[in-house]
């Protein structure tokens, strides 16, 4: 008997022991108090981004690719699916290509739950490889919930996203590379302008009835000498209109929006905007009826949208900002979380960038997450921006994940998964981005 209760015993202090250092508790201590956001408010006040100066009349191109698979994956979004078993609508990657005479830069988003790290870094390598002088890529996605699985090479990534497939992430890599020299070839002299388009009645906050959200189609427009046009257009809606239980690929409303341009004979590029706590409303269809009955009222907006004055010649400045982070604190209760060793090994460490991009006066600003537009409203930044005379765009998914970023209220608040779940960083974080994001726009 004694036998058996000393064991009994060491069974239990071995259980302790690990949950001991598997859980430690939620760390409130405020963001100015901690080292990561000294060092990062001291990086970004001597930050100088990259002067690119006009050198000739702007020059743009464009290319799409598609990155369905000609043979069976899982899917992405959602619960696990662990194949797709038709295909609604064809996945694509788009790019749009820019030149100012001094650099090139390139926009590109893929019809995914968001931008796969792992095609970021091997596109990385391959652009520094082909090219003498690399140009600037500027990544997003448009985070539909029907897209395919299978890029991310962690425990936890190929638990939710299916077997990690090397094939098919090196050939969407290699295939961008092959777009983007195509481009740089062939650009033609363009014209740019920015354009806005008040969509508030199609989206909503999704975390709490009634807040603020963002609900404004916002993009450039790029008209060439040769008459051939293309939109960038971003949206912060969440891609989820098609059921849970869909195993049928599509790109969901992004596409059917791209589609209705494409029909004008004018090529699209969609970028998930602060989606982080937006979805869609005010539409009664279900599933496809609802994909593309919103891309219909999306575009009637885009056809009514307003347009700044166009400029043929920019200056171009940019930056990549590596983002500071404290440890992971994903949540496993209200007061205690995962510790930050034991997220690194299920899921990779926390890291990100902030992708800084400036077109003359339109700003495009990058993010590793889901951006809540409620941050963006309450921290009224696009004031910010017009007050330094600047027109501003926030995106999602550049090409790193670092989880939700939302309004920091709702961290004690709100019992959602996208604040117990799905925030992997903490307390405090939305004001942490708002901050970085004010010292990006007043630079």
């Amino acid at each position: 008997m004694n036998r058996w209760l000393k064991r009994l015993l060491a069974g239990v202090v071995v259980i302790i022991i690990i949950l001991v250092s598997l859980i430690g508790r939620i760390d409130r201590t405020p963001l100015q108090d901690q080292e990561f956001y000294q060092e990062m408010t001291q990086t970004l006040s001597t930050l100088q981004p990259n002067v690119h100066p006009s050198g000739k009349t702007l020059q743009a191109g464009w290319e799409k690719i598609s990155i369905t698979p000609d043979y069976l994956m899982p899917m992405a979004g959602y619960r696990m699916r662990p194949s797709f078993e038709t295909v609604h609508d064809s996945l694509f990657a788009r790019i749009v290509g820019i030149n100012n005479g001094s650099v090139s830069c390139y926009f590109i988003s893929l019809d995914l739950l968001l931008f796969p790290p792992s095609i970021k870094e091997i596109l990385q390598e391959k652009l520094a490889h082909e090219f003498s002088e690399k140009p600037f890529i500027y990544l997003s996605a448009t985070h539909t919930h029907n897209g395919v699985g299978g890029w991310h090479n962690s425990i936890v990534g190929e638990f939710a996203l299916g077997n990690y497939d090397d094939v098919w992430v090196n050939n969407v890599a290699d295939n961008l590379v092959e777009k983007i020299k195509k481009i740089e070839k062939s650009m033609k002299p363009a014209q740019l302008r920015y354009w806005e388009s008040d969509a508030s009645e199609y989206a909503e906050n999704r975390l709490v009835k009634g807040a603020p959200y963002d609900g404004f189609l916002r993009g450039i427009q790029l008209y060439r000498d040769d008459s051939s046009r293309a939109q960038l257009i971003t949206y912060s809606a969440h891609a989820t209109s098609i059921s849970k239980k869909s195993k049928s690929l599509s790109g969901d409303y992004p596409a059917a929006l791209l589609n209705e341009l494409e029909k004008e004979n004018t090529f699209g590029l969609f970028m998930a905007g602060m989606v982080g706590s937006h979805r869609l409303a005010g539409l009664k269809e279900q599933e496809f009826e609802l994909v593309e009955k919103a891309g219909e009222v999306l575009f009637d907006k885009l056809e009514n949208a307003t347009y700044d004055l166009a400029l043929d010649t920019i200056e171009i400045r940019s930056a990549h900002v590596p983002i500071q982070f404290g440890p992971a604190q994903l949540r496993i209760t209200e007061n205690f979380k995962l510790r930050n060793w034991a997220f690194s090994w299920l899921l990779n460490r926390l890291h990100g960038e902030l992708t800084f991009l400036e077109l003359g006066n339109v700003m495009f600003i990058g993010t590793p997450c889901d951006f809540s537009g409620e941050i963006y409203v309450n921290q009224k930044l696009k004031d910010l921006a017009t007050a330094n005379e600047k027109k501003l765009i926030i995106t999602s998914f550049n090409g790193d994940y670092s989880g939700y970023i939302t309004e920091d209220a709702h961290y004690e608040k709100v019992r959602k998964e996208e604040v117990m779940a799905l925030n992997w960083v903490g307390p405090y974080y939305g004001n942490y981005f708002s901050e970085m994001i004010s010292m990006l726009i007043k630079k």
